[in-house]
């Protein structure tokens, strides 16, 4: 094994290729040559199996029939008006009542025997064994028919026999003892006989592409048979070694024979399949599997050839671009590029070649770049800074001064003011606690309380547990002044805003809301699809929605509910968490 892989090894590319299709076709050939086999074997098991379906198929649709057959006898024996007509009937005499409950009993089972194409004939035989008949085809039967019918169907004792054809009669004959309901009284013996050709053949050969040849056997007695070549000396021979299936040879013909039995009628049901049939299909599947390994073979050996060329053609062009690259040459233009078609993993090891080469040329080129645009960069932060201490100051003086002038709305304006610029300019911080958010709104509201005066209301509800949570800075701010501007504007009485906490059991929620002007469907759809432009220059809802899911997730964010000329409810949903978890 060792000396055979180092034979390989030391073998050209092509040759290796040439290998590898040598082997290919020896493996295709022996598999096909395994998988004829094997399905040959398949193919006996599953003719066995589908005749064996066949034949349940088949047994099956026949005791529907028979089954059916027993109810119509039931619904005839059970029912009081029958009753009636046998009572009188079995009087001694001659009357016209008797001969009236006989004619009605005789309408009966003439519209009875009209329900199916199979059925000959319905008659009863009374006690003194006289038969009325009805039917298609009425045959009256000869006394050791009479008797034999009647002895068998007392044996049942109410229940129905099934007595096979006769020399002279071909039809299978359905007895049943008909008993008063009271006394359990003989009164008569109902009599159906049935058409087996008519029965069967509706339900012949459907279940199969395969001549069927369908044999039933009572006691060693033929019942049914449309194979008019096998006699009953040949049904006997094969009833006399009963096994699932088994192989025969009949009047110089083979045959596939599948054996089952009902236990409704103690039938036996005989399905014979003539092999020429058979071996029709397996020399059609010979032809057709030769057929397809000759095709096989030849896309093999076409596939094979191409496989060669589709392997060593990208590796050469991939080795001329690494020399180039080899040779300090990264300028993607002076290399060439395999062509787009190639796109397995020769044509990606090439394509992330030419994007590592390009790679370095670009950051060849923009390192120095890269650095003039950071002094830039810096320079300009320098330049935008400004000392925040100097307008603390300046706004501590003003305060001052307006404290002692008596100016106290000017004092607390100020106040506020001072608190929102230094919460502003920590820039570093992009989250804060709930109860730090709610301090800087009450400064916002306190400027714009001054402002407004008692046309702007305004009120907080928050559980105190919630206030250790986080928020993104400046959520609820820009959305009471969304309220502020909308309210304001379109209101002539008080606008009143309320901020209230809801505690969920996955999140907790706050709610901002106000009496203004609402917003329409199409408002509203806007934000949903975040279309939705903030006026002005303030922080619009999509911003503060994007901002929340960025931080926590796609759960969070804005919901709002609002009405036009009602007002509108923004309900922000938050995570429980607190500074320093990891989850942020």
């Amino acid at each position: 094994m060792l000396k055979i892989l180092k034979f390989y090894k030391a073998q050209k590319i092509k040759n290796k290729l040439f290998l590898i299709l040598f082997t290919l076709l020896f493996s295709v050939s022996f598999l096909s040559f395994i998988s004829i086999q094997i399905s040959y074997s398949i193919y006996d098991s599953q003719l066995v199996s589908q005749s064996s379906v066949i034949l349940n198929l088949f047994s099956t649709n026949i005791e529907i029939e028979l089954k059916k057959i027993e109810n119509m006898t039931f619904s005839i024996l059970s029912d009081p008006k029958v009753q009636s007509y046998l009572n009188i009937i079995k009087t001694e005499g001659s009357s016209y009542e008797k001969y009236k409950a006989t004619d009605d009993f005789i309408q009966r089972l003439m519209s009875e025997s009209q329900n199916e194409n199979y059925i000959s004939s319905i008659s009863f035989l009374d006690l003194n064994n006289n038969e009325y008949i009805v039917g298609r085809s009425a045959v009256i039967l000869d006394d050791n028919r009479k008797k034999e019918v009647i002895e068998r169907a007392k044996a049942k004792n109410g229940g129905i026999v099934w007595i096979e054809p006769s020399i002279d009669d071909n039809c299978i004959i359905a007895a049943r003892e008909i008993r008063a309901t009271g006394t359990m009284e003989s009164l008569a013996t109902l009599v159906v006989r049935l058409d087996p050709d008519k029965l069967i053949d509706r339900h012949l050969g459907a279940e199969s592409k395969y001549e069927s040849n369908i044999l039933i056997l009572s006691d060693n007695k033929l019942v049914f048979s449309n194979e008019k070549s096998i006699g009953l000396d040949d049904v006997k021979t094969i009833n006399s070694n009963i096994r699932s299936y088994q192989v025969q040879t009949i009047n110089d013909k083979k045959f596939l024979i599948n054996y089952g039995m009902s236990s409704y009628t103690d039938w036996t049901y005989i399905n014979i399949l003539p092999y020429d049939n058979i071996f029709q299909g397996i020399a059609a599947m010979r032809l057709i599997m030769v057929a397809a390994f000759v095709l096989i073979l030849l896309v093999v050996s076409f596939m094979g050839i191409k496989f060669a060329d589709g392997i060593t053609k990208p590796i050469i062009a991939l080795t001329q671009k690494m020399k180039k690259a080899e040779q300090g040459d990264f300028r993607s233009s002076n290399l060439e590029s395999i062509s787009n078609d190639y796109t397995d993993e020769i044509g990606q090891l090439e394509h992330d070649f030419s994007i590592m080469v390009d790679k370095i040329n670009t950051l060849i080129n923009e390192n120095y770049v890269k650095q003039l645009l950071i002094k830039e960069t810096e320079l300009k932060a320098l330049q935008a800074q400004i000392n925040p201490h100097f307008l603390y100051n300046t706004l501590a003086s003003i305060n001052g001064i307006a404290r002692m002038n008596g100016q106290k709305q000017i004092s607390a304006m100020v106040k506020a003011l001072g608190n929102l610029l230094r919460s502003a300019m920590k820039n570093n911080e992009t989250v804060i606690t709930l109860d730090e958010e709610l301090s800087l709104l009450n400064d916002y509201v306190t400027i714009q309380k001054i402002r407004y005066g008692a046309r702007l209301v305004f009120g907080v509800e928050a559980d105190d547990e919630l206030k250790e949570y986080i928020i993104p800075k400046l959520t609820l701010q820009p959305i009471v002044e969304n309220s502020i501007n909308y309210g304001l504007e379109s209101l002539t009485e008080e606008c009143c805003i309320n901020v209230k906490t809801i505690m969920h059991p996955e999140y907790f929620s706050i709610a901002i809301e106000d009496n203004g002007p609402g917003m329409s469907e199409e408002t509203l759809e806007k934000f949903r699809k975040k279309i939705l432009v903030p006026k002005g220059t303030g922080i619009g809802l999509k911003n503060i929605d994007e901002r929340i899911k960025l931080i926590f997730g796609e759960n969070y964010g804005l919901f709002i509910e609002s009405n036009l000329n009602k007002g509108t409810r923004v309900n922000i949903h938050l995570p429980y968490v607190k500074r320093g978890d990891n989850n942020v």
